[in-house]
């Protein structure tokens, strides 16, 4: 998700929660719900004695604290201004740490620098540039997570002035993680974390079946028909997240269609045929990292990848001539 706010442009199915009854009297569970990120959270648990709300806020503050660039003190945010920083949280060390991770496993397709392309591109909030191949190699010194931003004995520096750093490409995930360590610490057995449609679950649901999730048509989802599904998965000790690219893009001056999702070993709008990915792996931060880098690569290197990968199951949407083409990996589960 290379934007500047937490809510993911690049998400574009939508994951609904199906309810199969498996009991006639469905058990009462209790749902936290609220605005985070930009985005929506809503968390639905068993247990309806214990409040943990003010555990929920405790780890939004500390993820907005660290990582939130549209809060003007926090941690990320006071980097990005002075280009250092000097003993930071714990949060922001974990959000590095897993950020590094998925930078070197999608070898660089997992950016957490290519904002200064983003903007220059006009897919943020300022006007678009006028781009051309010198201009793009010119940003593109600022790209580059391994030699531009160096780790210090008390912290991070940039390498160079103009060098933007941006984590949230993982932030909702990590939440989510975060959020499901609350539950699993206070010994809940059944729930759902979601936050802006990536999610996380474990045990079963009110009705007492396994959660279901539906992924739906892109395409349809765009042209106002909900509910038309391509697939359902269900979770249990699982997280699913998705990006997309098909909604955001531009036509430029050569009537080329160039989409919100830039490719950061060119530098360029990625030209591949993938409309949407949906990743299930066992953690959200997982996930959520993949189903960006997933956009970025490409349908052919992101499949090799993702077999590579331990408990990591894909599906790609690929756009077609005259219908969209599903690819998934050899043990996502196919309704």
């Amino acid at each position: 998700m290379h934007t500047r706010r937490f809510v993911p442009e690049s998400l574009i199915i939508i994951l609904l929660v199906f309810l199969f009854s498996c009991q006639e009297n469905p058990k009462e569970y209790r749902v936290y719900e609220g605005d985070i990120f930009g985005t929506y959270y809503r968390i639905q648990v068993e247990d309806i004695e214990k409040d943990l709300q003010p555990s929920f806020d405790s780890i939004f503050a500390l993820i907005n604290r660290a990582s939130n660039s549209y809060i003007q003190d926090s941690e990320i945010s006071e980097f990005n201004a002075a280009g250092v920083i000097k003993m930071p949280s714990a949060t922001f060390l974990e959000m590095m740490d897993s950020t590094a991770k998925y930078y070197q496993l999608s070898e660089g397709h997992f950016e957490p620098t290519l904002y200064p392309l983003i903007k220059a591109w006009g897919f943020s909030f300022e006007e678009k540039e006028k781009m051309d191949s010198a201009k793009v190699e010119s940003l593109k010194s600022l790209i580059g997570f391994s030699t531009n931003i160096l780790k210090t004995d008390s912290g991070f520096v940039v390498a160079k002035e103009g060098v933007k750093l941006d984590i949230t490409g993982l932030g909702e995930g990590y939440a989510i993680d975060k959020l499901a360590e609350v539950l699993d610490q206070y010994g809940i057995q059944n729930y759902m974390v979601e936050i802006g449609g990536e999610m996380k679950a474990k045990g079963i649901n009110s009705r007492g079946a396994t959660w279901t999730i539906g992924v739906e048509d892109p395409v349809q989802v765009e042209l106002g028909n909900g509910n038309i599904l391509l697939t359902k998965v269900e979770l249990n000790q699982r997280a699913i997240s998705s990006s997309g690219n098909y909604r955001k893009f531009y036509i430029d001056e050569d009537g080329n269609r160039r989409p919100h999702i830039l490719d950061p070993l060119t530098g360029y709008p990625v030209s591949h045929t993938m409309v949407s990915v949906s990743v299930l792996a066992n953690s959200a931060t997982e996930a959520d990292a993949l189903a960006t880098a997933f956009m970025a690569m490409g349908p052919e290197k992101a499949k090799e990848l993702a077999e590579r990968l331990p408990g990591v199951e894909a599906m790609f949407v690929l756009g077609g001539k005259e219908k969209l083409e599903l690819q998934f990996t050899s043990g996502f589960p196919r309704d």
